[in-house]
Order: C-alpha cells, then structure tokens, then sequence
C-alpha cells in the first residue's frame, strides 16, 4: 500500500512538473499545440490506471486475509509472539476406598443347660462347648447311640475335662451354600467346632433371620 502511494505521489509530481512545463511554455509561445495536450492527457490517464506493483513473493494481487492479519498483529505489538490456549486440564476424580467391614464376635460362654435344636445332637455340643463327650452323656445318663428329640434339655457338665482328638468336622474359614431346613445351629454341627452366633456374626445376620436356600454364607 505504501508503495502505490509512493508511485501515486512521484507520478503526479511528474504530472504537475510537466503541467508547469507546458504552462511556461504556453506563456513563452503564446499557445497549446494538440501534441502537448495529448502527451498531458496521456500522462494524466497514466497516473489514474496505474497497476499496483506486485509483491515480492510474485503472488500478486491484493495481499491475502492471512497476511492482513500477520501485518496487523505486528502493527499492534512488533516481535510479540500469541500464545498457543492450553487445553483444559481434565481431573480424574479419585475412587472412594471400600470401608473395611469389621466383624465383632459375640462372647460365647458354655451354659450349664443347653436345649437341642433341630439338626444338634450331644457329640455336636461336645465339640462346640469342647467338652468331654463321655461326660456329658454321663451327666445326662445317655447312651452313646441314643437319639433325642429337639427341645431335649442336656445339663452342660463344667468340670469335664476337654474334647479329646480334632474337634472340627470340616475344614475352615470357607463358604456354605445353605440347603432348604439349614439353620445357624445345623450348619455349626456339620463343622464342629464352630458356635452358631459365631456363622451370624460373620454374616452380619441375627440368630433370628432365616436362611434362604441357595444362598452363601461365610463360615468363620
């Protein structure tokens, strides 16, 4: 743009220099002759269609959008560089831990008279309250075949001595999936040496809930 203004501006003092000319001439001679006239007018038709130089670059043409912008940024702040947007930081939330579930056993302590339940038989206290089976079945005056009814009262001898040999049935901590009729009390006889409030408590249940059959419960 500065380069057609600078044409511009030569051409046109070329334009009145020659004006200037002719008019001095005019007053030495007296007259225009047409030659001069024309050779004016051609001059001035010159100057006004004047082509504008073509870029550097040999583009040609008016400068690009692209380089009007180029040439503002640097009209506005010469040598500053725009800074590139971060992109936005993006913060992963972080997983709440899983609560430790503590299991609280009950205190458990032998009775001095147990009534059955379902699916409990004396051997099955014996290991439980780890007694002396002999001397339980002595305290009661069983025999050692004999089979009771649920709702038998058995007295719990306190001196016996201990439960001879290994007291669990099955091994364990492991699961159990219930059968229909299981109960807390059933399911500590088949593995002995385990107390039925015990299986609740790891099971977070009470002795009252009723199991489900098909379900699986944790054996302590």
């Amino acid at each position: 743009m500065k380069r057609q203004k600078l044409i511009f501006l030569l051409g046109l003092m070329v334009v009145m220099s020659l004006m200037m000319s002719a008019c001095i001439q005019s007053v030495s001679t007296g007259e225009v002759t047409p030659q001069d006239s024309s050779e004016l007018q051609d001059i001035l038709d010159a100057v006004a269609n004047q082509t504008p130089v073509a870029p550097a670059d040999g583009t040609g043409g008016n400068p690009s959008a692209e380089d009007s912008l180029s040439q503002t940024q640097t009209a506005i702040a010469p040598g500053l560089d725009v800074p590139t947007p971060e992109p936005p930081v993006i913060e992963t939330p972080t997983p709440s831990p899983t609560p430790t579930v503590v299991v609280v056993m009950p205190d458990l302590v032998v009775p001095t008279e147990y009534t059955l339940r379902k699916g409990e038989f004396p051997w099955c206290l014996a290991r439980r309250f780890n007694i002396d089976p002999i001397a339980l079945l002595n305290a009661n005056g069983l025999g050692q075949n004999q089979i009771l009814d649920p709702g038998t009262k058995l007295t719990i001898p306190q001196n016996a001595g201990e439960y001879e040999g290994d007291r669990s049935r099955s091994a364990h901590p492991t699961t159990y999936t219930v059968k229909a009729g299981d109960t807390f009390f059933s399911i500590a006889c088949l593995y002995g040496d385990v107390w039925p409030e015990e299986i609740a408590a790891q099971n977070g249940m009470e002795m009252t809930d009723k199991l489900t059959a098909g379900s699986t419960i944790d054996i302590p």
